[in-house]
């Protein structure tokens, strides 16, 4: 189903020319043509939990996996490298290492990820779809579980308990929250209510601004038409370079994708801003794959110790954007760049979005899965932006560039710790003023 060749390598090209696709497929479809339906999953899954297998193959890995760094000369191997390397009398005497970049390589222990795939086709899933992605490599090849309704799990919870409450930090939007998990599983709409407390951290210590224009004036937005524009890259690069000249610490700044990250990255190298902004504080970009991320972030924690400060470039629903805490003088600033509305063209979300479209119809006036779709952006900026103030005496600046979160129905779905303190900045040069005033009175 994913392509591969018996025999051989996974790594290999077995398919030459075919570019990565991806399909869903029925579930009932998934099983008959991959001709498991016939095996006992259950036992299946309970063998694999009772024996642990999962947790031992992974200290297996982790113990005799050698660890790759990406350089000029050729890597040292050692134990079971070195013994590999020489019972394979084919192998060449030099070899070029090339960086793996694919943000999308398979999790170190895939016999977990195969259990927990098993486990999700041996539930009453309701409304589910299989997808599938191949390329030209075995490698490339995903199978995920896409689950459309989360009320069917949910069901007999409401039924049977007295009570369920949900508590989350970053749960806005909450309507579709509600409706599409409570009321869609049969609760009844009265009985579901919405409890929000203020934050922890006083509103003095936060400063969120949404910056509508930058230094030179030029309106800021990052909307896909307008985003890759010399123009607008360059005016991003004067904001970058205003902001670390008045802000001490870490800075953390969020962009909507690797991809367009990158883009911004190349671009303010060749215009020199990486150079003039690195004159007052390292910078570091997060990388895509797992094993590098603790070597980025303790880096950066130790630049903002030891000097003026640091720049972290980071991505909305990367790595760096949920479960870490840019505490104190690590995050003295958040800085949203652009909205980060997911792909449309993904076959996964395109799929959710028509389920939505034909099962829940319209919601205010709107399709329920365009809606899903905007709410989506605003939980992963929800998300992003709480990195930085993480407990009673910390402080920080949020900035929201793009003018784009000055719209009402946008700032509504920001946490109510957030909108109720939010200023909007139309023009770029009175900003400065605030946030070198906000710094200065936490001294």
């Amino acid at each position: 189903m994913l392509g591969g060749i018996p025999g051989k390598d996974p790594a290999e090209v077995t398919n030459q020319g075919a570019k990565e696709e991806t399909c869903l497929i029925e579930v009932a479809d998934f099983l008959s043509e991959s001709q498991i339906y016939n095996l006992s999953l259950f036992r299946l899954i309970k063998y694999c939990n009772v024996s642990q297998i999962c947790h031992k193959l992974k200290g297996f890995v982790e113990k005799y996996q050698p660890s790759a760094s990406v350089t000029n000369s050729k890597p040292v191997k050692s134990g079971v490298g070195t013994f590999l390397s020489s019972i394979n009398k084919t192998e060449k005497k030099e070899e070029a290492v090339v960086p793996d970049n694919n943000e999308n390589r398979p999790p170190s222990n895939s016999l977990q990820s195969l259990v927990e795939l098993l486990s999700s086709l041996s539930m009453n899933h309701g409304e589910a779809r299989m997808v599938l992605t191949k390329g030209p490599k075995l490698t490339a090849g995903r199978i995920r579980f896409l689950l459309l309704d989360p009320a069917n799990q949910f069901q007999q919870i409401v039924r049977e308990a007295h009570s369920v409450v949900v508590a989350g930090g970053t749960m806005r939007p909450i309507a579709e929250f509600r409706d599409q998990l409570f009321v869609a599983a049969g609760a009844d709409p009265s009985r579901v209510t919405h409890f929000s407390c203020d934050h922890v951290v006083p509103g003095e210590n936060m400063l969120p601004l949404v910056m509508n224009s930058g230094p030179s004036g030029a309106r800021l937005d990052f909307s896909f038409q307008f985003r890759d524009k010399k123009e607008t890259l360059d005016e991003l690069g004067r904001v970058l370079i205003n902001i670390v000249n008045i802000v001490p610490g870490g800075i953390v700044v969020f962009f909507p994708s690797y991809d367009y990250e990158k883009l911004v990255s190349k671009h303010l190298e060749a215009s020199g801003v990486l150079a003039r902004i690195e004159a007052k504080k390292k910078i570091f970009r997060e990388p895509k794959t797992s094993s590098e991320l603790d070597k980025v972030l303790g880096d950066f924690a130790t630049a903002v110790r030891l000097s003026t400060g640091a720049v972290l470039l980071a991505v909305v629903g990367g790595k760096m954007s949920e479960g870490i805490n840019f505490s104190d003088n690590l995050g003295r600033c958040v800085v949203m760049v652009g909205m980060p509305y997911p792909n449309l063209y993904s076959p996964e979300l395109k799929e959710k979005m028509n389920f939505l479209n034909k099962t829940v119809g319209s919601v205010d006036g709107k399709q329920a899965g365009q809606v899903h779709y905007e709410n989506l952006c605003m939980k992963a900026v929800n998300q992003s932006v709480g990195r930085a103030i993480r407990h009673k005496g910390d402080y920080a600046a949020i900035l929201f560039v793009d003018h784009r979160y000055s719209r009402p129905n946008i700032i509504s779905q920001l946490p109510g710790w957030i909108s109720k303190h939010l200023r909007v900045v139309d023009k770029f040069g009175p900003a400065i003023p605030q946030i070198r005033k906000f710094f200065k009175e936490k001294e």
